[in-house]
């Protein structure tokens, strides 16, 4: 594949990936100013079956980068992911009283966008607004 024609891609073969991470083909994103080659963005997406989460990784590389470079990159940015992921915890459900402040401020800015949306042009140039 190549972007206009103008860029080839990486022809990489099976990348060995760790459990939780799923590649798609590399694409063309641009020229190398410095070497005189292709640039080429292989898209890893990973996924955490304990938490559920996933993300998304791109890893631009030179078009004759080796295939285990890649594969380390990939490897190394999904043990940092799943270690960053799984020290976040999750989050603590919010007290009776921290509900009420969202609630507060919730209404305050559904009155606030109910006054904006009355106005002519969706803006409120003073607060006197009734």
């Amino acid at each position: 594949m190549s972007l206009n024609g103008r860029y080839p891609t990486s022809t990489l073969g099976d990348l060995w990936l760790p459990n939780g991470v799923t590649y798609s083909p590399p694409k063309a994103i641009g020229h190398n100013n410095e070497t005189g080659g292709a640039i080429v963005a292989h898209v890893f997406h990973f996924h955490d079956k304990m938490s559920g989460r996933r993300s998304r990784c791109t890893i631009p590389a030179d078009v004759g980068e080796s295939q285990a470079y890649i594969e380390d990159l990939a490897g190394t940015a999904f043990e940092n992911w799943l270690v960053e992921i799984r020290t976040d915890g999750k989050k603590r459900a919010p007290t009776a009283d921290e509900r009420k402040q969202i609630g507060k401020a919730i209404r305050d800015f559904r009155a606030y966008a109910n006054k904006r949306r009355q106005s002519s042009n969706s803006r409120i140039y003073y607060k006197g607004t009734q």
